[in-house]
């Protein structure tokens, strides 16, 4: 969103306590709060960063602080009670599947806070009103967006070879954080016997990273399924192996608005995803791929089939799939949307500002 605004009228910092590898707008500058090597533990740690935190925003003295996930939704709660933010922003990303009591107790006890929360979906937006008790006035709906001036690589021969897969396989590829259990890796993995059976040209392309691999590798030499799957590990380079994929899956039991939909989609694939979360908003069912129930896997295991022994409906819901990220989820769109948020809450300071062009 950084590459589209304009940098004539925006100045633009980013607060990290992880480090920043893949720098996709290089002049902004990031504050890296590394960890302590000692007493890095709750609430030692959290102190520290905030007093960090506190210290640069005091120094930068921002309009605008925009937060994203729990802890630095928090901290940024509690710099502005401290009279150190003067607007706060919040996003929520997900359906908040990761918090318990505590995390939304704190949410509950400084909920008028925020001067906006920012939800990728509706689905997330009821969890929000449900969950922290935020008036309905001060949230709003933007979802998630993608860039689609992507050239084609021209490497899919290669990236087959690669992989091991001849011209005749019918690659499904998921690309998901194998981390978080809630992508539903390991069901999906369940169902791939069943489709092999069905389709014996089938081939499965993992793509993503995480320390549950090695788990999710086992599971496969159990399931005696090892010729038909490759583990492609986390990649940058992710296009190239979109530009192989026959069909999308996304097992998972919780979504906020996933990006890998998104990012599907907008490469011409058709995409089977659980009914969960934001998917509803953003697959249509029957034109742009398939919606499941969740834990239903013969339902799972039958949309894929049909998929994989229809060239003709692949095609057509493929390009069905790009034309409504064009349409609808565009990330220039995105960024004009996170904007106005801008503007609206300090309008006298963002007259005339718009997305570089």
């Amino acid at each position: 969103m950084l590459k589209l605004l304009d940098k004539d009228i925006f100045q633009t910092v980013i607060f990290s306590s992880a480090p920043v590898r893949d720098r996709i707008v290089p002049d902004v500058p990031v504050h890296y709060l590394p960890p302590l090597k000692h007493f890095d533990f709750y609430p030692v740690a959290q102190v520290r960063y905030l007093s960090l935190l506190g210290k640069h925003i005091k120094n930068d003295h921002p309009d605008i602080v925009h937060t994203y996930f729990f802890w630095s939704i928090l901290y940024g709660r509690l710099l502005k009670l401290a009279g150190k933010i003067k607007i706060l922003v919040e996003n929520r990303e997900d359906q908040g599947f990761d918090w318990g009591p505590h995390e939304y107790l704190w949410l509950r006890m400084t909920r008028s806070l925020p001067d906006k929360i920012i939800c990728v979906s509706e689905a997330v937006k009821k969890v929000v009103l449900d969950h922290e008790g935020v008036e309905e006035s001060r949230i709003a709906v933007i979802h998630n967006g993608v860039e689609l001036n992507q050239a084609r690589t021209g490497m899919q021969a290669e990236t087959r070879r690669e992989l091991g897969f001849n011209d005749d396989h019918l690659v499904l590829g998921m690309v998901a954080n194998y981390n978080r259990a809630v992508k539903g890796v390991t069901n999906f993995l369940d169902t791939i016997p069943a489709i092999v059976s069905a389709v014996p040209l089938a081939r499965f392309l993992f793509v993503g990273g995480g320390n549950e691999e090695n788990a999710l590798r086992e599971k496969v030499k159990t399931l005696g399924i090892g010729p038909h799957v490759v583990f492609a590990g986390y990649r940058k380079d992710i296009q190239r192996y979109y530009e192989i994929m026959d069909i999308s899956v996304l097992a998972s039991f919780s979504e906020g608005l996933s990006l890998t939909l998104l990012e599907s989609m907008s490469h011409g694939i058709p995409v089977v995803a659980t009914e969960v979360g934001g998917n509803p908003e953003v697959v249509a069912e029957g034109q742009t791929g398939y919606l499941v129930p969740l834990n239903n896997r013969q339902i799972l295991v039958d949309r894929i089939v049909s998929l994989l022994q229809n060239p003709d409906i692949r095609l057509r819901m493929g390009k069905e799939g790009r034309l409504r990220v064009e349409r609808k989820f565009r990330m220039r769109d995105v960024a004009s949307r996170y904007l106005e948020i801008y503007t609206g809450l300090i309008p006298d300071r963002f007259a005339n500002c718009h997305p570089s062009r």
